[in-house]
């Protein structure tokens, strides 16, 4: 009878131990690598789809302790998926974090930016409508007071307090748009132009709605002087030099498919709202000189302004050489006291930035007023003074004969 030997039944069972711990031991490792695959494959798909700082912050956390779980199987990732490496893939899965954080940070600043552009666009359009229903209020106030002129003063005196205010209004909305816009770069001009179409309201347009407004003021308004002229035409200077240094990138940024067509809107108004002041500032501008005793030819541009007043002034020196007489001293001081009292103390600053004379042009009216002073007033002093050298000679020779007589 056969008699299994005893010795190859153990052999067996540890050659079959062993295989059996082997197998197991690779089907560990698999199931190691596909665990890593699917996780980084998870979290490649939630970097890509995030779009808000704080999913970030989660997916950070995960990145790293899905880091510090494999890291001890490097070995084993870097054979199974050669020739991609356990740190090649970590650097990669955290260069697409960063590079998609970055684009979410960037993305959730320009919604700030846009979110804040929007509540001042709101802010500035509901303040600027609250002045504009304040002035139009006050020139129906001003319009039904005419029998109490006490009360029409006061009405007009607040009628030009509420024109300041709303000129200062403007004036600081233009320089926030300067100081905003002047120096910006392509990539925040690109990402605020994709985000336009959110704005209810954006800076062309609503330049376009002060100009508007600007030019129905002008166009409408009885109770407006020459002092308001002057200053809405130093406020178009100012706006005129604002749209130069930042129109284009207005319009390239908020309407941009348009922007030609919007930047000639509004260069049109632009033309048209001078057009409206000048039609009125020069008759008035006529009429303070006349007022005054000063008749300057008539003018209509700031040129011609200009050369009416040279004109005049020189004139007015020639007459004052070949005759001298006590009344071209008086058309002198006239003329200075308004010229220095008023056209300059009271006007020069809005005369100035309204381009209607230059700080040349005013210097070289100066001179020529100076020497006509000199013209008008050196023979009429050596006149009295040879006037008072007479009487004095009589006075003296009647005592000489008074006392001969004697």
């Amino acid at each position: 009878m056969y008699k299994p030997n005893i010795k190859i039944v153990p052999l067996f069972t540890i050659l079959l131990l062993f295989i059996t711990s082997n197998l197991s031991a690779q089907q560990s490792d698999y199931e190691i690598v596909q665990e890593f695959r699917a996780t980084y494959s998870e979290l490649s798909d939630r970097i890509e789809i995030a779009n808000s700082s704080e999913e970030f912050d989660q997916i950070n956390l995960d990145v790293n302790a899905f880091e510090t779980q494999y890291s001890d199987h490097a070995d084993l990732i870097n054979g199974a998926l050669y020739p991609d490496t356990f740190s090649g893939l970590m650097n990669l899965l955290k260069s697409s974090y960063n590079t998609s954080l970055s684009n979410i940070s960037v993305i959730e600043q320009l919604n700030n930016r846009v979110e804040i552009l929007v509540e001042e666009m709101s802010v500035f359009r509901n303040r600027i409508s609250t002045l504009n229903q304040e002035i139009i209020s006050l020139e129906g106030q001003i319009e039904r007071s005419e029998t109490n002129e006490r009360q029409q003063a006061a009405l007009i005196r607040q009628y030009r307090l509420n024109l300041d205010q709303r000129d200062a209004f403007v004036s600081e909305f233009l320089e926030d748009l300067l100081a905003r816009y002047q120096n910006l770069d392509s990539e925040a001009q690109s990402e605020l132009s994709d985000a336009s179409d959110r704005l209810q309201d954006n800076p062309v347009g609503i330049l376009k709605t002060i100009i508007a407004e600007y030019i129905q003021l002008s166009d409408r308004s009885t109770t407006l002087e020459l002092p308001d002229y002057v200053a809405m035409r130093a406020q178009h200077g100012y706006f005129s030099n604002v749209w130069d240094r930042i129109g284009m990138r207005l319009t390239e940024t908020f309407n941009p498919d348009n922007a030609d067509l919007e930047r000639q809107e509004v260069e049109d108004l632009l033309a048209a709202w001078i057009a409206s002041v000048d039609n009125k500032l020069w008759t008035s501008l006529l009429n303070e000189f006349n007022q005054n005793g000063i008749e300057l030819r008539p003018f209509t541009t700031a040129s011609e302004f200009n050369q009416a007043i040279n004109t005049y002034i020189d004139t007015a020196y020639e007459a004052s050489l070949e005759s001298n007489r006590e009344s071209d001293y008086q058309k002198y001081q006239e003329f200075s006291d308004f010229w220095n009292n008023t056209v300059k103390a009271s006007w020069g600053e809005l005369i100035t930035t309204g381009n209607i004379l230059t700080y040349s042009e005013i210097a070289a009216i100066d001179v020529k007023l100076n020497s006509w002073g000199e013209a008008s007033s050196t023979t009429s002093n050596l006149m009295f003074i040879l006037l008072i050298v007479s009487i004095a000679v009589i006075v003296g020779l009647v005592v000489l004969l008074v006392t001969k007589k004697s």
